[in-house]
């Protein structure tokens, strides 16, 4: 298996960063994603009391094509040479500011390590393939994100595919009626039909869970990929 299998820390806010090292590796994971500025726990000790496990990327509070208020840059300083998350607003794909921003992330890594999540409210998974095209970014394919941003969820996965650095996946149902919100619950194999999308690339595979559920989800991440590989000729 060429992917890495792993948890975020917004799956487990309040855990310090050991002991979200030892869940994780306890699940079989291998890799972790994490979250600056939200006031999650694993920030008190630092990477470093992760222990030697790789980070997949830091998530930052910057939305590219909207103003802010340098807090997510400030936050993306503190981790120089790692991969950063951020966010991408609807329209930001024509937007001048785009490249300021994308200028003062690529002061500490490479335009490849900056790393655009499908997000609700967002840019469009066009605008998203643009914005990586134009300035040579990557991309986060959050299930839930990509869920609320397309008309055609399979069909925009398999076109962002090659485009995607990491996959952030949760377990949710779709809301019942217009205008609500998907409810979260924990993972199933059914929420990662669509990963054989991956099958055989190089991608960092993280659960948010945010049903509470984090081994549990990591535990059904891995059982699935471990069955996509399989799969392959």
């Amino acid at each position: 298996m060429s992917a890495r299998l792993g948890l975020s820390s917004g799956s487990v806010p309040r855990l310090r960063a050991c002991d979200l090292a030892v869940l994780t590796r306890g699940g079989g994971g291998t890799v972790v994603d994490l979250r600056a500025g939200k006031g999650q726990r694993w920030e008190q000790d630092g990477i470093a009391a992760l222990a030697g496990l790789p980070i997949a990327f830091v998530g930052v509070s910057v939305t590219l094509g909207q103003m802010d208020t340098g807090e997510g840059f400030a936050a993306a300083r503190r981790f120089p040479g790692l991969p950063v998350k951020v966010l991408a607003a609807e329209g930001a794909a024509g937007r001048r500011m785009c490249d300021d921003q994308i200028a003062a992330l690529t002061r500490d890594r490479d335009a490849s390590d900056i790393l655009i999540e499908t997000h609700r409210g967002g840019a469009s998974p066009a605008e998203l393939a643009d914005l990586c095209h134009r300035y040579g970014c990557a991309l986060v394919i959050d299930n839930l994100g990509l869920y609320e941003t397309s008309t055609d969820f399979a069909g925009d996965a398999m076109a962002l595919a090659p485009l995607a650095r990491a996959v952030q996946v949760k377990g949710f149902t779709p809301a019942p009626y217009p205008g609500e919100r998907p409810r979260h619950r924990p993972l199933t194999a059914d929420d990662l039909a669509w990963l054989d999308v991956f099958a055989g690339a190089s991608v960092d595979i993280t659960v948010e869970s945010r049903a509470g559920a984090p081994a549990q989800d990591l535990a059904v991440l891995v059982r699935t990929w471990k069955a996509v590989a399989c799969a392959l000729p």
